[in-house]
């Protein structure tokens, strides 16, 4: 897909990415550095847990599923960073050998009322896995110059 600015988004529109495997390694990996809690690192810990197996961390679903919206290029020319986001839920664990893709919704835009040359797109991101069961939702804003 090919960069977008401010005024090509509209509600309504969507946006899907293509899928990644999330492996037990990357799982591992992820979580030793950032989120070290033994239900991410610890296999035989994390059978003992009510999720009965190694699940990813809540934040490595977030990061990854930024990363696959991302990697779809529609922000490279315009974004201007997030200003935040908002009601981020983890509805589902994540597992080693899970395809995960994002559909990215767009449920506002809104031109700033100070700079004409910029405006705030809001989104519902909702990653899915292979059994296209939500796994992760969160609300985000995008501020965004306009393309003139």
């Amino acid at each position: 897909m090919s960069s977008m600015f401010f005024e090509d988004f509209q509600v309504g529109d969507s946006f899907t990415t293509p899928g990644k495997t999330i492996t037990e390694a990357e799982i591992l990996e992820f979580a030793f550095v950032y989120d070290p809690q033994p239900l991410h690192t610890n296999k035989v810990a994390a059978e003992k847990s009510d999720f009965a197996g190694l699940i990813a961390s809540g934040f490595h679903t977030l990061s990854l599923s930024f990363s696959l919206f991302f990697r779809l290029r529609l922000l490279d020319e315009a974004n201007l960073a997030s200003p935040g986001m908002d009601e981020v839920r983890w509805l589902a664990p994540v597992r080693p050998e899970d395809t995960l893709h994002v559909v990215a919704e767009v449920t506002e835009v809104r031109p700033s009322k100070s700079q004409p040359d910029k405006g705030i797109i809001f989104m519902n991101h909702f990653t899915y896995n292979q059994r296209n069961e939500k796994v992760l939702s969160v609300h985000c804003m995008h501020r965004l110059r306009c393309r003139s």
